[in-house]
């Protein structure tokens, strides 16, 4: 074999380094690349996943957030509700506390009573009653009726209140009450 001439060795080097590429991009970086853009397609539909989360992980906080004032609030209501009574003995209390201020009951009708769950998920033990309840009473009768109320075994809340001046009696007013109270069944 004869002795390849320095031309001819350059050539052959230069080959030899154009296949040692040719090879390292076919075997290692065009593999690569394929990973590499399947990799950028994932992230961007993980990117796009995450932007659809977002608001649904907001509300799922706001709903999250509401579910755990309303359990405090049953809380709050299992202790302090501690008595039973029954929608009779609710209205015989509150007109009682009116006669006791010097109110003049005009009317309490019952509106709607409706069964509430507790934290344990049984149904039935607090009931919510809706009375609407017209009196005659100076506004300071009126405070001090309210202010009694509170401190019955039952939670109060006025709904409504309106107030018009009296007709008979001018220093008298005419008041239309909404109470929503809760009681243990």
């Amino acid at each position: 074999m004869r002795e390849l001439n320095k031309r001819e060795k350059i050539i052959a080097v230069l080959v030899a380094i154009a296949l040692v590429v040719f090879l390292v991009q076919r075997l290692a970086v065009e593999p690569q690349g394929k990973k590499f853009r399947q990799l950028q397609k994932e992230l961007a539909s993980l990117d796009e996943q995450y932007a659809d989360i977002g608001p649904k992980l907001v509300d799922f906080n706001t709903l999250n957030s509401n579910l755990v004032k309303k359990e405090i609030q049953l809380a709050e209501l299992e202790q302090v509700l501690s008595r039973q009574a029954e929608v009779a003995e609710i209205i015989n209390e509150v007109s009682m506390q009116a006669r006791t201020h010097g109110l003049e009951l005009q009317n309490i009708r019952p509106q709607k009573t409706t069964f509430m769950r507790t934290r344990a998920g049984r149904h039935g033990e607090f009931r919510w009653l809706v009375l609407n309840v017209g009196i005659r009473a100076l506004y300071q009768q009126l405070g001090n009726f309210l202010g009694d109320l509170e401190q019955q075994p039952f939670y109060v809340k006025v709904a409504e209140l309106h107030v018009a001046q009296g007709k008979e009696r001018a220093e008298r007013l005419e008041i239309q009450l909404k109470l929503e109270i809760v009681v243990r069944s």
